[in-house]
């Protein structure tokens, strides 16, 4: 995934590109911060617990990719391939820029790098409890896949949502 992607969104050019361990520091301080609302979730998110150097390891280990508006770094998404699919972990994108189209644009982003490497379905794991981001990725054509229960509860906690490409 070496294409960088530039998108228009209102008065502004969003610039997608791959990232990797080397950014470890911006993709952590953005994911803690778009996360921070999020800290009262049961079970609580691996995020809160997420070490730069928890960050620079998933990094050498998967792919990443990381939003600039100019100079300013402002959402980021880990993946991973796996059987045909690509999963997308931890979108995260400025608070101060959430509703502008940036999440949007970053899913885009990740389903045309899926299709460049043949891959027929792109999916993301959100937590029964974030309505609003079940929501955002049905909007973008995400159907439920199966709920999930995190380890040591009985009833589910997240769902896994596809889209095929």
């Amino acid at each position: 995934m070496d294409e960088a992607v530039v998108a228009a969104q209102d008065d502004f050019a969003l610039r997608i590109e791959p990232c990797g361990p080397e950014q470890a520091e911006i993709v952590h301080q953005l994911t803690q911060e778009a996360f921070a609302p999020h800290r009262a979730l049961d079970p609580p998110s691996g995020v809160a617990s997420e070490s730069v150097h928890d960050v620079r390891d998933d990094l050498a280990r998967g792919e990443a990719a990381l939003a600039w508006l100019g100079s300013r770094p402002v959402a980021c998404m880990r993946m991973v391939a796996d059987a045909g699919h690509l999963h997308v972990r931890r979108l995260a994108v400025s608070r101060d820029l959430q509703g502008r189209g940036l999440g949007r644009a970053m899913m885009a982003w990740a389903e045309s790098a899926a299709r460049r490497r043949g891959l027929s379905e792109v999916t993301v794991g959100v937590r029964l409890a974030l309505a609003g981001n079940r929501a955002f990725y049905g909007r973008l054509g995400y159907h439920p896949a199966g709920e999930h229960a995190h380890p040591g509860y009985d009833q589910p906690t997240w769902v896994e949502l596809r889209k095929v490409l």
